[in-house]
């Protein structure tokens, strides 16, 4: 079977299609809402080499794109580090779980995205002068929820597809938990552990002293497949794991705010 690219005549879209017409070179089939299009294909690829040159070459180009209109870095990854403790000095705080957010959003390499929330079991920080020395939060991977899906069903689905063994595996791994390993007043390292898997990563941090606390805030973007969050890592089929995960950006963007009290 080959594949291809195409555009929508009316919408100006391109989409990806995977069955060509017998007989008619360079025609692909496309299906929405029960009705079948015939559209011809912008650029043929076949499963080799070839078409994994492209699609690589076609996500590193959106990346940056992507990367040019503000989108935040994604962070590096390193092996697992020791977990920083705090000085005699430093005022501990506890996270307050009702009034702390932890954002996230993913999206599909060609077109569309889905942005939702996961709920905070437990957190703290540890400062000093107003700059963080330790600390960490942990997170509810049952939890995880879209906002502003579609329909009901379609984020139903979504919310099955992302807890089960395709992504974040809730089942086996209900837990995903952040521990810093060295402080700072603008950015921090810490060890990042999802499905089990922990990596030390290194993200820029705003910190707010109150009169009651502190608020503490981060944007920053992972390389999903680090964690080994991939589509299609239980289907034995290689050729279309390949593809489902190179259709999906590689990169969940998370914006993290916690506010924090003694």
């Amino acid at each position: 079977m080959d594949y291809c690219f195409s555009m929508n005549w009316l919408t100006g879209k391109t989409f990806f299609c995977h069955k060509l017409v017998k007989g008619i070179k360079n025609r692909c089939i496309y299906k929405q809402y029960d009705q079948t299009y015939v559209y011809p294909c912008t650029t043929k690829y076949c499963k080799n080499k070839k078409m994994k040159k492209t699609l690589l070459i076609l996500s590193i180009a959106t990346g940056v794109l992507f990367a040019s209109c503000g989108n935040p870095k994604t962070a590096t990854t390193e092996d697992a580090g020791e977990t920083a403790e705090a000085s005699s000095e430093s005022v501990t705080y506890s996270v307050n779980l009702s009034e702390s957010t932890v954002n996230w959003s993913g999206a599909k390499v060609l077109d569309g995205s889905h942005t939702g929330t996961v709920a905070l079991t437990a957190g703290s920080l540890s400062v000093k002068d107003g700059i963080i020395e330790a600390g960490n939060f942990s997170l509810d991977m049952s939890s995880i929820a879209e906002v502003g899906g579609s329909d009901e069903a379609s984020t139903a689905k979504l919310m099955g597809h992302l807890k089960s063994g395709d992504f974040f595996m809730v089942d086996s791994f209900p837990t995903a938990s952040f521990e810093i390993t060295s402080g700072g007043a603008d950015m921090v390292k810490g060890n990042l552990t999802i499905k089990g898997i922990t990596k030390e990563i290194e993200i820029p941090v705003t910190t707010t002293m109150t009169e009651t606390g502190m608020t503490a805030s981060s944007k920053f973007a992972i390389n999903r497949n680090n964690w080994n969050v991939v589509w299609g890592n239980n289907n034995t089929d290689a050729k279309w794991a390949f593809l489902k995960d190179n259709f999906i950006k590689d990169e969940i963007e998370f914006d993290v705010n916690l506010v924090a009290s003694k």
